[in-house]
């Protein structure tokens, strides 16, 4: 009987409210966690962006290594920081060099953040020209922007072509692949293919242009800018530059007493005889490198881009407006080739 009276007592204790006097405070429970304890900061120097705690050229290293942030935000404070330094820094020079910024901000042309992408190109346009380096990286972010998912992307990379044939156009055609690739890309974007297509529309049996593009697209606007963009493409492409009348008389002068000494050097061009494939190489038409407008229309001719662009562009011009306006910049475009 001891027991099972202790027994029910113990159970109605669990249950019975501690009466507390006035003023007491409540016990602590037995398993409270004591959170009286303080944290200490830790400061590191280098984290410190004060410009007078530290030189020019460490500021700016510190913010170049600051662009590949995972916050947008500090990316975008560094590339306002770096783009502020670029246009006014002057005869001294920039603490590191243009090829080298570049390629670091490079791979966020395809950044998700608009505003971060926007201050790449700025920077990349603050940049001297022709100290960029080779442009074959940033076209290949530039192509691979053109076919994303996005719109604003497609568009922001159209823009970045604008700039990269505006400044240094002669560049851009003598990366690898930065002729047929490249239009390779807009052919895929415009749907201007050989064959059966999608609809299973045939043309002469050999291909047709589907018409609704902007539909497709997504967007007259987006539609009007490619074909904008291919149009210029094609005439810095298949236009050979300006021939100085005075260039015969400026060698001969260099070269007196002798005569056309210059033809009979090491040439300066890349692999001068690699179109004989002595070697037996397989070519790589989409992957070579084309110098001169005249081997630039050669190879549009021969791998029949003339006939698949003249086609897309007429059915493109069928939808008038901005469209059809802008199909007919690619048409005049197109009698260069015709041309020779």
């Amino acid at each position: 009987m001891g027991s099972s009276a202790k027994k029910k007592r113990e159970k109605k204790a669990d249950f019975k409210k501690t009466k507390l006097k006035v003023g007491k405070a409540r016990p602590k429970n037995t398993n409270a966690t004591d959170t009286s304890f303080t944290a200490k900061s830790i400061i590191l120097k280098q984290q410190s962006l004060s410009e007078t705690s530290r030189d020019a050229t460490s500021l700016f290293n510190h913010n170049l290594s600051l662009v590949s942030s995972s916050n947008a935000k500090q990316r975008e404070n560094a590339l306002q920081y770096l783009t502020t330094v670029c246009l006014t820094s002057g005869k001294e020079g920039l603490p590191q060099s243009a090829s080298a910024i570049a390629a670091k901000a490079q791979p966020y042309l395809l950044d998700g953040d608009k505003n971060v992408r926007t201050l790449v190109l700025k920077l990349l346009k603050a940049l001297p020209a022709s100290e960029i380096g080779p442009l074959d990286q940033i076209l290949l972010y530039t192509k691979a922007g053109m076919v994303h998912l996005s719109d604003d992307i497609k568009l922001f990379s159209l823009d970045v072509l604008d700039w990269l044939l505006q400044s240094n156009a002669e560049a851009v055609m003598t990366c690898p692949g930065g002729w047929v690739k490249t239009l390779r890309t807009f052919q895929n974007l415009l749907s201007w293919h050989g064959g059966q297509m999608a609809n299973g529309a045939v043309t002469n049996g050999k291909w047709s242009a589907t018409k609704n593009t902007s539909n497709r697209l997504g967007s007259n606007k987006l539609l009007v800018h490619q074909l904008n963009s291919v149009a210029n493409l094609l005439t810095l492409g298949l236009t050979a530059p300006a021939v100085d009348p005075l260039a015969e008389a400026k060698r001969a002068a260099l070269c007196f007493p002798l005569c056309q000494v210059d033809a009979h050097m090491v040439s300066k061009k890349s692999d001068p005889f690699g179109y004989l494939n002595l070697f037996g190489a397989v070519r790589d038409v989409e992957g070579e490198v084309y110098d001169d407008a005249e081997e630039r229309v050669v190879v549009f001719t021969e791998l029949g881009l003339l006939e698949t662009f003249a086609v897309g562009a007429r059915e493109a011009k069928k939808e008038a407006g901005e469209v059809g306006r802008a199909a007919s910049g690619v048409e005049k475009a197109l009698r260069l080739a015709e041309m020779g």
